[in-house]
């Protein structure tokens, strides 16, 4: 069974650094649109200034920007070279932020380091026990009660544009994306044991969820 999850995760990250490497420079553009989704997302991870926070699979770093814009010591973690090489663009001397290269099933920090840890729309590319893997490394990282938090695709609900949106996001995004929406973000949760105790559904299809470690 190791065996067969460290081949996973070699896998994952070689499919990882192929895609991002393709992407990464147009990835930062999603900023424009996903401005008003990650300020909200950085509001409701209601933790005291100055607490530390991890933003697992940072991508480009918009997220872990806004958090560290919000008053959180912020440490940026990626698997892409290419996906942290435009994050760092974004480093200021008044920003406590910084980027590390790292795997996010193996987060290269003691237990109970961070006061809280985000993930945003990224569980949804990783194979399903990639993610379980990454969830539990969350959960290490974090203080008991810190707060986790998680942003992703919400599954589709009934109606028309609901059932369009999906159509058009499966076509955008990677294969595991189909996986994701099937089991739902709530199921995985409950495998790992966290429970929501603050959520945001954001244009109808995005949710962000904030759990208690």
């Amino acid at each position: 069974m190791k065996q067969n999850t460290e081949e996973l995760i070699k896998k994952h990250a070689y499919f990882n650094r192929k895609f991002f490497a393709r992407w990464a420079r147009l990835y930062d553009y999603e900023k424009y649109i996903l401005f008003p989704i990650r300020k909200r997302a950085a509001e409701l991870m209601d933790l005291p200034v100055g607490n530390k926070i991890i933003d697992v699979a940072t991508g480009t770093g918009a997220q872990s920007c806004m958090l560290a814009k919000q008053g959180y010591n912020v440490v940026g973690l990626d698997l892409s070279p290419e996906m942290l090489e435009q994050a760092k663009k974004k480093l200021l001397p008044s920003l406590p932020l910084r980027f590390i290269h790292a795997d996010a099933t193996d987060i290269p920090f003691a237990a109970n380091t961070f006061d809280g840890a985000s993930i945003s729309l990224c569980l949804h590319d990783m194979p399903y026990e990639i993610r379980l893997l990454v969830l539990k490394e969350m959960k290490r990282v974090v203080k008991p009660n810190g707060h986790i938090m998680i942003i992703d695709y919400r599954e589709p609900q009934h109606g028309l544009r609901a059932y369009l949106l999906h159509l058009i996001v499966r076509k955008l995004e990677t294969p595991m994306y189909q996986d994701f929406i099937k089991r739902g973000l709530d199921s995985h949760l409950k495998t790992v044991h966290l429970k929501p105790f603050r959520q945001k559904i954001i244009w109808g299809s995005i949710q962000v969820k904030v759990y208690k470690n």
